[in-house]
């Protein structure tokens, strides 16, 4: 929505993560490159100038599916009423004077519960953004430079990312990948997320232990948005119970970090014991794929499914010990008694053997190898059973939505560790690359110098079988402000001016970058 002053709220939902964001962008033009930037797969507009927002995003070759939503839905007044109901206390403290943007959120929460998102209780915050903080790097920027795909193959292989995601969770690629959409424009939040890489580069046992313990934790944030939209299965449960078991073992390297960053990330590891506890309490260790026949729930959760198991579990003994007997009282050895789901449990007797069938067996049907029997007290112990094992399913559904409702209830502190160990993961990663690849840390100035020595494409050097030949550029606003470039066909003139791109691109991102040494005075947009 846009307001009087030409101001365009802009709200954005992940719901498979809970990952709920919210910014105003400068007219429709602004609000085109952010949302190309978002790359959405649907996009909720009020009516009137929708048209003209289309045909800029057209622009940017984005053409998410598009609704569109009466004026009313943005209202400023039902919006804040959703938000104070919805979000956690105090979550909207920080919108402060945002009103495009709350109207934004506000629509987009109204439109998700009337698309079924009313137990999405993992949409707890949402966390307002400025576009000032961070460098612009339009469409057009991002397929040159080839960040996250190649232009011509639109391959992952041969981009950026491809290079510097050594991430080995999935929440970790998620973080890192928002990293490059975001580079940062504030010195001192570079510097912090240098300083986190830069102590993982210099000690390998503990970064080398990070990234093992990080390998075998699941996609927490999406796991936690499974619990809380109540579509947790028994394996994700224990697939959550497992992970948040390792988070120790994950902060245990980070007890002696030096850097506030570590330090910080060590702190927001919470391994929330009581829910992993309730879990391990609650569902089997390996729970069956399929929960149609129960048998996910643990013994001693519940007196009540206890009494059910046992009552399913004896009355199968009281099948076995009732084929022993009636063997000895009849006389026929080969006697068995079975079940179908059809005729459910019967006594079965082979065509020599059915002279000796006692006058009490009610026939019920002929099969190749003789007849099936029932009694009444087989019928009688039959419905027992199945009744019991009818009850033992929908209890342990029962007590299964009533575990996914307490673990919901933690969604804030679960979310906040998946936080962390996605960014550890993220932080992890650079300094991988950085080690593997001989990145230096680059200095990052308010000044406007850029001074690289050594420089090297990050993309080419580890595409080209020769050694790439380091190049060294420096350009500042008095005497240096152009550089002339010139050079016969495939003499790496691209190479060059996307090479500076994508060592500044990196420097704000908080990486090390590929050179000798570099000084990157900050940069708010490349072209």
């Amino acid at each position: 929505p846009e307001d009087v002053s030409g101001r365009v709220g802009l709200a954005c939902l992940d719901l498979s993560t809970g990952e709920f964001r919210c910014t105003e962008a400068a007219g429709l033009d602004g609000a085109a490159v952010e949302i190309a930037r978002i790359d959405p797969a649907q996009l909720l507009l009020p009516g009137g100038r929708a048209g003209e927002l289309v045909a800029a995003l057209a622009e940017y070759g984005r053409r998410p599916f598009c609704e569109e939503l009466g004026e009313d839905a943005f209202a400023e007044d039902g919006a804040r009423l959703l938000l104070y109901d919805r979000l956690a206390p105090g979550a909207m403290a920080p919108l402060g004077d945002w009103p495009a943007a709350v109207r934004a959120c506000g629509a987009l929460l109204a439109y998700l519960a009337r698309a079924g998102g009313a137990q999405a209780e993992h949409i707890r915050e949402v966390t307002p953004y400025r576009l000032a903080d961070y460098m612009l790097i339009d469409e057009t920027t991002e397929r040159n430079l080839e960040l996250f795909e190649t232009a011509l193959e639109r391959s992952r292989q041969g981009s950026l990312l491809g290079v510097i995601d050594q991430t080995v969770t999935a929440m970790g690629g998620r973080r890192l990948r928002g990293w490059l959409k975001y580079p940062l424009l504030s010195v001192q939040a570079i510097n912090a997320r240098q300083d986190g890489v830069a102590e993982l580069v210099e000690d390998a046992a503990a970064r080398c232990r990070v990234r093992e313990v990080l390998d075998t934790i699941a996609d927490l944030e999406r796991l936690v948005a499974r619990v809380a939209m109540r579509r947790a299965s028994p394996r994700d449960m224990v697939a959550l119970k497992d992970s948040l078991a390792r988070v120790p073992e994950a902060r245990r390297p980070l007890e002696t970090a030096a850097s506030p960053t570590l330090q910080e990330l060590a702190q927001g590891l919470d391994e929330c014991a009581e829910v992993s506890g309730l879990i391990g309490r609650a569902v089997v260790d390996d729970p069956p794929l399929a929960t149609r026949e129960g048998g996910f729930m643990r013994q001693g959760y519940s007196n009540e499914l206890d009494e059910l198991l046992a009552i399913s579990r004896d009355g199968k003994g009281w099948v076995a010990r009732l084929e022993m007997a009636e063997r000895s009282r009849t006389g026929i050895n080969s006697l068995k008694v079975g079940f179908n789901k059809i005729f459910g449990y019967y006594i079965e007797v082979s065509k020599p053997n059915l002279a000796k069938v006692p006058t009490e067996y009610i026939r019920k049907q002929t099969v190749a190898g003789g007849e099936r029997f029932i009694t009444e007290a087989l019928k009688d112990q039959e419905a027992r059973i199945l009744s019991a094992d009818q009850m033992r399913v929908r209890l342990e559904l029962d007590l299964f939505a009533g575990l996914s409702a307490e673990v919901a209830g933690a969604s804030r502190r679960l979310q906040d560790t998946a936080s962390a160990l996605a960014e550890l993961d993220a932080l992890a990663a650079l300094a991988q690359t950085a080690a593997d690849y001989g990145f230096v840390r680059p200095r990052v100035t308010l000044g406007e110098r850029i001074d690289i020595r050594g420089g090297r494409h990050p993309v080419v050097e580890r595409l080209v079988k020769e050694r790439f030949t380091p190049n060294d550029v420096v350009l500042d606003d008095t005497a240096a402000q152009q550089i002339i470039i010139t050079g016969p066909n495939m003499a790496g003139k691209s190479t060059l001016l996307r090479q500076v791109g994508l060592i500044v691109l990196l420097a704000q991102v908080g990486s090390f970058v590929p050179a000798d040494a570099a000084e990157i005075g900050l940069v708010d947009r490349v072209f």
